[in-house]
């Protein structure tokens, strides 16, 4: 059998994934996971429009990763994807991107579910209608697929879902969350963007075009954390924690 590591695939950084001090956007590391784990499903014949022939498709229910080695200039950088485990309903996946040296410059985990698109709910069955990978079990970063806090957190911005936010799946793409997040950040926290070295994103429900949102904020020591509150259907949509490095370890 063939295994999944044998794969790399080669990516492209481009001018405008970085910001103006030089520092890669957060949610260019989404884009860069989605497109990696994009290609290697197409590979193997498990992409959406293969799934979507037994009316499913894959929903990513959360983002973890850490910076090694912030990526400095435009270029090509290499990633390796595998299927790491299943738990019940979520199936988690690694990704690790080099540079052509081969050093790590950050890598992490994804979870995501099999959603189920007529019932719009997350199919829970063991066995898969369609081809899956057996797991190779090594994992990159500690890693979850939901949290929770108790912090208080400050409505900052109010939005509404637009035509341009929609996918093929019909709602808000999960890259567009971390644009959302980005836009509230403050002068200095963009400023400050490179020493944040942890990045981890939780979609709990989704938003669909017209729904009205608000973008929410709190902050810790080390963290600053992002919310997307749905005010049409009255639920959180997402939460994003960026961490910094603590020194003193």
């Amino acid at each position: 059998m063939t295994q999944e590591l044998e794969f790399v695939y080669e990516m492209e950084v481009e001018t405008s994934d970085f910001n103006e001090r030089g520092v890669l956007k957060p949610y260019v590391y989404q884009n860069l996971f989605a497109k990696v784990a994009e290609k290697h499903l197409m590979k193997h014949n498990v992409h959406v429009e293969a799934t979507m022939e037994y009316n499913m498709a894959w929903a990513l229910v959360s983002i973890s990763y850490e910076i090694l080695k912030p990526v400095k200039e435009t270029g090509k950088i290499y990633a390796n994807t595998w299927y790491s485990k299943r738990k019940g309903p979520y199936f988690r996946r690694e990704i690790l991107f080099r540079n052509s040296e081969g050093e790590i410059l950050f890598q992490g985990s994804t979870f995501s579910v099999i959603l189920d698109l007529e019932k719009r709910t997350v199919y829970r069955k063991k066995e898969v209608p369609f081809l899956h990978f057996e797991p190779t079990e090594e994992f990159t970063i500690e890693a979850r697929p939901t949290m929770k806090t108790h912090l208080d957190y400050e409505k900052v911005e109010e939005r509404v879902v637009k035509n341009s936010h929609i996918d093929l799946l019909g709602h808000v793409n999960n890259s567009r969350y971390g644009e959302f997040a980005y836009d509230v950040f403050s002068e200095e926290e963009r400023m400050d963007l490179v020493n944040f070295n942890r990045m981890e994103f939780y979609f709990q429900s989704e938003l669909r075009r017209g729904d009205r949102f608000s973008i929410h904020r709190a902050k810790e020591e080390r963290q600053l954390m992002i919310r997307g509150y749905n005010e049409t259907k009255g639920c959180v949509s997402f939460e994003i924690v960026f961490e910094k490095e603590n020194k003193e370890q």
